[in-house]
């Protein structure tokens, strides 16, 4: 808001206490592209937040145990790396040189430390004050032209009655078990892409940290998952896990129905959420700031920006509930999915016709895995390049 509106004074009000989730995060393109667009780059993440690369994500047992598909970036047309160089990256891990120079890649980093680093940067940005402490709607009325409400699933600002649309009915997932660990096998479980593991009752992610790798059952609380999860992090690092150094992550999906009312306008999870499977919570948060610039220019009316926000985060889910009906995983769980209405091939601008081929081919013989020529130079680059961990620990990349 800062940078958009240099001659506007922003006010930023925060807890003094306040408590990132900070469970291991992943950004896809489109929000690397905004933050680089803030003057942060890939390689400001791997260096400042503990960030590795990440490319595309592999699905783990999806569809049945022992099977496995990749989702690379870079779909959609014209651009400049495609996604099946992408993909091929991902098969070999080996990292060309020149990765960092590619459009459609993004980072994994640890939260709090990108919070940290951009505390840095807001410190030399003259428009903006900063008080920290805690407020309610009343106490901001009338000082404020707007009002930016981000204060999580509290709502504390924009908790307006009658005003949510609950996801539970359709992706009843509403909590994650988290767990990090240093790597026991760097080589092994630092790759440049999410894994992310099909269970009984849910998906585990693997968000490889610079330093450790972070783990997290996304579920239903109605499941106890916590034993299968322990297992897990057993085999995964080799090590007996501590059940206290679990934890545990309470998610409210769906989304308001209003967004912005008068001059207060909720962003992030006082807005919407999904869950974490296509790593889109940050991608709403920097579409609603997209949209928001169009809303304060005059080129919005309230009701403009509410309906293209539902509709934006109607589309997302739709897209998201592919990745869970089309499975032939069949217990209670997985069966829940396979009553839920999905529009194949509904396409927006991130999830393009491409993205929904990658996505159902990895269920269905009907749908054809996507396949675009490598030119040979690229296919040159990927042979020579180096193995993933050993471009990680460059320290052209990481000092």
């Amino acid at each position: 808001m800062a940078k958009q509106y240099p001659n506007k004074q922003i006010t930023w009000i925060y807890p003094e206490e306040n408590k990132p989730i900070g469970v291991g995060e992943a950004l896809i393109p489109d929000v690397s592209h905004f933050l680089n667009d803030l003057g942060i780059s890939h390689t400001d993440v791997i260096k400042h937040c503990n960030g590795t690369l990440k490319i595309g994500i592999k699905f783990d047992g999806f569809n049945k145990d022992g099977e496995t598909f990749t989702f690379p970036f870079g779909v959609g047309e014209g651009d400049k790396h495609n996604s099946s160089s992408l993909d091929r990256i991902m098969l070999t891990d080996q990292i060309p040189e020149d990765i960092l120079e590619y459009n459609d890649i993004s980072v994994h980093f640890r939260a709090f430390e990108l919070l940290k680093y951009m505390d840095t940067l807001v410190a030399n940005i003259p428009n903006i004050t900063i008080q920290r402490k805690t407020v309610t709607l009343d106490e901001l009325a009338g000082t404020y032209d707007l009002i930016i409400d981000s204060t999580g699933f509290g709502r504390r600002i924009s908790n307006w009655e009658d005003n949510f649309v609950s996801l539970k009915d359709k992706i009843p997932n509403n909590c994650a078990l988290v767990f990090r660990h240093p790597y026991t096998n760097k080589a092994e479980q630092c790759k440049p892409y999410s894994i992310f593991k099909a269970m009984p009752h849910g998906w585990i992610w693997n968000i490889p940290l610079g330093d450790q790798l972070a783990i997290g059952y996304v579920h239903c609380d109605k499941y106890d998952v916590k034993a299968d999860f322990i297992k897990y992090a057993e085999q995964k690092f080799g090590i007996t896990v501590d059940e206290s150094s679990i934890g545990r992550v309470p998610m409210i999906t769906g989304r308001n129905k209003v967004h912005i009312k008068d001059n207060v306008v909720a962003i992030g999870l006082a807005s919407a959420f999904i869950e974490p499977i296509e790593s889109t919570g940050l991608y709403l948060v920097t579409s609603a700031l997209k949209r928001l610039r169009a809303y304060i220019n005059g080129e919005l009316e309230q009701d403009e920006y509410n309906q293209l926000t539902n509709d934006e985060f109607d589309s997302v889910t739709n897209f998201i509930l592919a990745h869970y009906k089309y499975s032939n995983r069949n217990n209670e769980y997985w069966q829940h999915y396979k009553t839920v209405e999905v529009e194949d091939n509904k396409e927006i601008d991130i999830f393009p016709s491409q993205a929904w081929d990658y996505v159902l081919s990895g269920f269905r013989d009907d749908v054809k895995r996507p396949v675009d020529k490598v030119n040979a130079q690229e296919l040159i680059n990927i042979h020579r390049g180096k193995l993933y961990h050993e471009w990680l620990t460059n320290a052209q990349h990481t000092t």
